[in-house]
């Protein structure tokens, strides 16, 4: 299983080749597609922000109705406080956003595909995929 990242699912809307390369090469091997709801609200976010409000409405709904949403649970919160705390104790936060996806999956054990590896390179055992 793997967590798509907020900037892995705006280059999937956004038609890029090497995010659809990298959605192609995920489905073949079978691996079950998931994000969390800090990923589904940045891309909300965004689309509120945008020009096109009812045409990019569509697109993130139909993208995320594909998508495994992943729990905010006991254990991710708990994740989240310990992650959070230490980054900011050696000087290098990540951004709560961030923190509360490394979290998500890291509670669910599963590995984040992003190119943000700047933030989640930062936190110990998380699994990413760059793309």
């Amino acid at each position: 299983m793997v967590c798509l990242e907020t900037d892995f699912l705006v280059a999937l809307m956004r038609k890029n080749k090497n995010a659809l390369g990298k959605l192609r090469e995920l489905v073949s091997k079978g691996e079950r597609l998931s994000t969390t709801p800090i990923n589904a609200a940045e891309l909300f976010r965004g689309v509120y922000s945008s020009g096109r409000v009812e045409d990019n409405l569509k697109k993130v709904r139909g993208l995320l109705g594909r998508l495994d949403l992943l729990d905010f649970n006991f254990a991710a919160s708990e994740i989240y406080g310990r992650i959070s705390s230490e980054l900011e104790k050696e000087g290098e936060p990540i951004g709560e956003f961030d923190a509360l996806i490394a979290s998500i999956a890291l509670a669910h054990n599963e590995r984040v595909v992003t190119r943000n590896i700047k933030h989640f390179g930062r936190v110990e055992g998380l699994e990413i995929e760059e793309w």
